[in-house]
C-alpha cells in the first residue's frame, strides 16, 4: 500500500468513527499553540520603524518615504519621477483610491506594457517581519502591475502593517479568497550568474514604498 492510501485509509476510519471533525480541532488548536511557543522574540512597539529597517536593508534593496496621508501621495510619486529622471507619465494601478486622487501635472493613464518605466500602486498589507508587502489579485489589484514595471512605487498604509507572518495568515482567513496572492520583499533580484547580484530579473528592479497614515 502507497503512503497516499495509507492516509485516505485513516481519514475514512476516522469519519466512520465519527470522532474526525473534534479529533482534526483539537489536534490543529495543539499544533497553532506548540507553533507560538517556536516563534522568535519580536519588538512589535513600532511596526513603521521595524518594517522600514528590514525593507531598505542593503539586500533588500527597496527605499522608503513616509507622508502624511493618501492624498499626498502624488507629490511623493513626483519628487520619485524627478529623482530618477523618469517621464511623467506611468501606470496607475485601478483603484478608486489611486484614481480619485490629484495628480497635477503628472500623468497616470499610461497602460501598462512589458516596458513600462513605472507603476504605482496600493498594497493590501505589510508584514513588518520580514518587510513584505502584500497583495491580493482583483480587479482593483491586478497582478500585472506588480511585476511588469522597471520601477514599482508602492503605497501603503502604516494601519494595515502586521507583526509577522502568521498575523497574516490570521487576517486572510477572513476574507474573500483572492486568485492570486503575492508577498513581495523588496526588489526583484537574483544571484543565481556566479553569485552577482542582479536587479530586475523577475520583476522591478526598483522598489519605492511610500507609508502614509
Amino acid at each position: 500500500m502507497s503512503a497516499r492510501n495509507d492516509i485516505f485509509a485513516a481519514i475514512r476510519k476516522a469519519r466512520h468513527d465519527g470522532a474526525a471533525p473534534a479529533t482534526i480541532i483539537s489536534e490543529a488548536q495543539a499544533c497553532s499553540q506548540a507553533m507560538k511557543r517556536t516563534l522568535p522574540p519580536l519588538d512589535t512597539s513600532d511596526l513603521v520603524g521595524l518594517f522600514t529597517a528590514r525593507v531598505s536593508a542593503e539586500k533588500v534593496g527597496a527605499t522608503v518615504e513616509r507622508v502624511a496621508g493618501l492624498t499626498d501621495l502624488p507629490a511623493a510619486v513626483g519628487r520619485y519621477i524627478a529623482a530618477n529622471a523618469l517621464n511623467t507619465d506611468f501606470a496607475l494601478q485601478p483603484d478608486p483610491r489611486l484614481e480619485q486622487l490629484s495628480w497635477d501635472n503628472l500623468r497616470p493613464g499610461a497602460p501598462l506594457r512589458r516596458d513600462t518605466a513605472l507603476a504605482v500602486g496600493l498594497a493590501l498589507g505589510g508584514i513588518a517581519e520580514t518587510g513584505s508587502l502584500i497583495f491580493h489579485s482583483g480587479a482593483e489589484a491586478p497582478t500585472l502591475y506588480g511585476f511588469l514595471p522597471l520601477h514599482h512605487l508602492v503605497a501603503l498604509d502604516a494601519q494595515s502593517l502586521m507583526p509577522k507572518l502568521e498575523d497574516y495568515a490570521a487576517f486572510a482567513s477572513g476574507l474573500p479568497v483572492p486568485r492570486n496572492v503575492n508577498l513581495v520583499t523588496g526588489a526583484s533580484g537574483t544571484t543565481d550568474i556566479e553569485g552577482v547580484l542582479a536587479r530586475g530579473a523577475h520583476g522591478p528592479g526598483n522598489l519605492h514604498i511610500v507609508i502614509f497614515n
